[in-house]
């Protein structure tokens, strides 16, 4: 299933704002050591090779809350533009860049300061990495700017999937592609006690 297809957490622009808040916090916390997601994942669990792992950058980038590759999904090519939503501290921004080249460019979102700080700071090596500070929602760029977009673990956090989806579209230039690694739930039962601001935020 499609991380796309799944129905929006609650309608209430207010609830959405409360859940947004959270996450905001939440991964601030994760940014600055302070906390963690519900599950840290080994990185060889979800794709990464040991030779990801040894470039410069990657092993304070990964926070173990990814829950896939999606660049090895994206089939990047030299000189190809791309966008990471939620890109964190940056990981899967400096693997693209191995495969964009320096003819490439490579554009990070973030809705957290203290995760940008990091991923700049992981990034510094790369000139053809950038970040913008932006919500998933209202994407910090222009129509038709990126050959491909890419996400790992982020959507499912939002509580308005369908804008984030039609701004992945924006974005995208003719023929542009998706790569998505995410959660989706199967069935539309789901506990009470998923159903919080701190467990959708996970």
């Amino acid at each position: 299933a499609h991380p796309c297809a799944m129905p929006d957490a609650d309608d209430d622009a207010d609830a959405a704002s409360r859940q947004r808040q959270h996450v905001s916090s939440s991964y601030s916390a994760v940014a600055s050591k302070e906390g963690s997601c519900c599950v840290s994942v080994s990185p060889s669990l979800v794709g990464y090779s040991a030779s990801d792992l040894s470039l410069s950058g990657v092993a304070s980038a990964n926070l173990g809350v990814g829950c896939g590759t999606p660049v090895r999904l994206a089939s990047l090519k030299p000189e190809e533009s791309v966008l990471d939503l939620g890109c964190g501290a940056g990981v899967d921004c400096i693997l693209a860049a191995q495969e964009v080249g320096e003819a490439g460019t490579v554009v990070g979102v973030d809705m957290t300061q203290d995760m940008l700080a990091k991923a700049r700071e992981n990034s510094k090596h790369l000139p053809n990495v950038k970040y913008r500070l932006g919500e998933i929602e209202h994407l910090p760029a222009t129509d038709g700017e990126f050959d491909a977009v890419i996400s790992n673990c982020v959507i499912n956090l939002s509580p308005e999937k369908d804008k984030v989806c039609r701004e992945m579209f924006r974005v995208l230039k003719p023929g542009g592609r998706i790569a998505i690694s995410d959660v989706v739930s199967k069935t539309d039962f789901m506990p009470e006690h998923l159903r919080t601001a701190e467990a959708l935020a996970c």
